[in-house]
Order: structure tokens, then C-alpha cells, then sequence
């Protein structure tokens, strides 16, 4: 019996030794060293920014017509859901389609995007704030006011801070 236990340990420790050196032998999945970045013309990056950030354009567009006036909430919460939908979509389209950016730190990368896009948030709801409220005008001629001047807030704020690449 005793034979017996000591061929399944000998079995095991074997399997368990083929699977550490299997393990070895394919390296991390995420590689610590830095890969050579291509630089590449900001004005191909602009136009990627452009087409590719009409979709996150579409999603806070939409959400916010949506929330406002299907749903008739009050424009300022509307556009608050609106902007959080169409921030993370933004953020991956920007990260991995716009940018081209690889790194291991995305979690921190999307913090620094949303706290950015903070920023382009209050200049977008003060726009709103000044065409509704103050100015009496439609709607969604101010949000389309706003999503321009985040637009350009957003593309100097992501290219410079955010997704700049390390050479």
C-alpha cells in the first residue's frame, strides 16, 4: 500500500511540476517593459478622435434626449446619466481605437479620464445652464453648444494627459 501512495505522489508531483514549468515557459500576459511607440501624425489621431468619437457623442446625444424628453427629467440630471454613458464608451473607443494605447494601468488611466472629463462636464452643463435657463433657448441647441466645447477640451485633455505615450 505503501508503494501505492508513494506512485500517486510521485504522479501528482510530476503533473504539478509540468504545469509550473508550462507556466514558466509562457511569461507574463502583460509585458512590464515598455513597447517602442510609432509616432504617428497627430492630424491621423484627430480624425480617428473625430469619427470614432462620434459614437460616444451619439450615446450622451442620445441618452440625454432620452432622459429629457421622453422620460421629461430635469435637463441638468438628463444630462448627468447622458454623460457618465457616453464617457465610458468614450473611454475605451479612446484607449484602444483613437490612441492606440497599451499599458497596464487602465483602471488608473480611467480614473484620470473621468476626473478630466469632470472638468469638460461643468463648462458643458454651464452651457446648458446659460442657453436654457438664462437665455430661454431649445435645448438642444445648447447641448450641441456644450458637446463642442467638450469635444476640443477632451481631445487636448486625452492626447496630452491621459493617453500620452511614453517613448
Amino acid at each position: 500500500m505503501n508503494k501505492k501512495t508513494d506512485l500517486e505522489e510521485s504522479s501528482l508531483t510530476k503533473v504539478i511540476d509540468d504545469i509550473s514549468e508550462g507556466l514558466n515557459d509562457a511569461g507574463t500576459v502583460f509585458n512590464s517593459e515598455e513597447t517602442p511607440v510609432i509616432e504617428e501624425s497627430t492630424g491621423k489621431e484627430a480624425v480617428r478622435y473625430l469619427l470614432w468619437g462620434l459614437l460616444s457623442v451619439i450615446v450622451n446625444f442620445g441618452a440625454f434626449f432620452i432622459f429629457y424628453r421622453v422620460v421629461h427629467l430635469n435637463y441638468q440630471f438628463a444630462n448627468v446619466i447622458a454623460w457618465f454613458l457616453g464617457v465610458q464608451s468614450g473611454f475605451w473607443v479612446d484607449r484602444i481605437i483613437v490612441f492606440r494605447h497599451k499599458s497596464n494601468t487602465a483602471f488608473r488611466e480611467m480614473l484620470a479620464f473621468y476626473g478630466t472629463r469632470v472638468l469638460t462636464f461643468l463648462i458643458e452643463s454651464a452651457t446648458l445652464w446659460i442657453g436654457i435657463s438664462l437665455l430661454s433657448a431649445n435645448g438642444t441647441g445648447a447641448k450641441i453648444v456644450g458637446q463642442l466645447l467638450a469635444i476640443i477640451g477632451n481631445y487636448v485633455l486625452s492626447k496630452f494627459f491621459i493617453f500620452k505615450n511614453k517613448n
